[in-house]
């Protein structure tokens, strides 16, 4: 049975995982990103993870990272939450460190993988995910195509399309990006502008029916991620779009605020299925060591 190792990079932490050809998590281990230790203090991290999990079983390394990925060569283009990390052909590095095949890949575009594999988009050949965190990721799959990359490597950027033009600024440096609208950390500086008093998200969600500042953030959020979705379904025509991401656990407080909206907002909206994620935390490792797989395939 092949097995593999998947590693998620995220910014604050690194999970790897022994996966096999069924998609069971076999072996864990995780440890700090530090990311602002520079690039060098990440990959010897990662080779920590690596060293700890790999055996002669293991037939190839799948990888998940933010950023824009060339994804042919392993290279990341460009990576704002890791010092270092822009210009890295990670591939190489960690093929030199493992002396096993490395396949690199978008962090969304491997929760993508993973939910197309065994989790809510089984089944459907046209896919859109979003994954609403600190930030807003995005990813597309096509069965004729594969997962959209576009000519830059930043194909499906979903949270810098622009929601509101001239709107507020996001860290891409653009202005009005879905981003600052639709994701944990405007929520919570919502929250903050009304009442100069920072919460968490979930704290956020939980007063909703007894503050009314926490009302009105919670229905902005709603409403903006609503138009999202009818823009999304408007310009990719997929069967389902999928959404994870660490907000996706307070959904309880906002879903069917959300599918009402979208109902509303949109034409056809009955000719598309919203569905959440049934992978969270595992979703990246699981990825990760499926389009290794694939592509330890694909070469042979």
């Amino acid at each position: 049975m092949t097995k593999t190792i998947g590693l998620d990079i995220g910014g604050t932490k690194i999970q790897g995982a022994v996966i096999d050809e069924n998609g069971e998590i076999l072996k864990t281990y995780r440890l700090e990103t530090c990311a602002r230790e520079g690039k060098d203090k990440v990959l010897d991290n990662i080779s920590k993870i690596i060293d700890f999990l790999k055996t002669d079983e293991i037939e190839a390394i799948g990888v998940g990272t933010p950023g824009f990925i060339d994804s042919e060569n392993g290279i990341v283009t460009f990576a704002g939450n890791i010092d270092g990390w822009t210009g890295l052909n990670l591939k190489e590095e960690l093929e030199k460190r493992s002396s096993l095949p490395v396949f690199v890949e978008n962090d969304a575009n491997i929760a993508l993988v993973c939910e197309k594999w065994l989790g809510s988009g089984k089944g459907f050949d046209d896919i859109v995910m979003i994954t609403i965190g600190t930030g807003l990721g995005g990813a597309v799959y096509n069965k004729k195509m594969g997962l959209l990359s576009g000519s830059n490597f930043q194909g499906a950027e979903l949270g810098h399309v622009i929601l509101h033009p001239n709107g507020e600024y996001c860290t891409c440096g653009q202005s009005g990006c879905a981003e600052s609208y639709c994701s944990g950390t405007a929520i919570v500086r919502h929250y903050e502008e009304l009442t100069r008093n920072r919460l968490e998200g979930q704290e956020i969600f939980e007063l909703a029916d007894k503050d009314e500042n926490a009302k009105k953030v919670i229905d902005r959020f709603t409403s903006d991620l609503a138009w999202f979705l009818t823009s999304l379904r408007n310009i990719f025509d997929p069967q389902t779009i999928i959404i994870g991401g660490g907000v996706i656990n307070s959904k309880d407080f906002w879903w069917n605020d959300v599918l009402e909206k979208f109902n509303e907002y949109c034409h056809l909206s009955e000719k598309i299925q919203i569905k959440p994620a049934k992978f969270l935390n595992d979703a990246g490792v699981i990825g990760a060591g499926r389009i290794a797989m694939e592509r330890l395939e694909n070469e042979q």
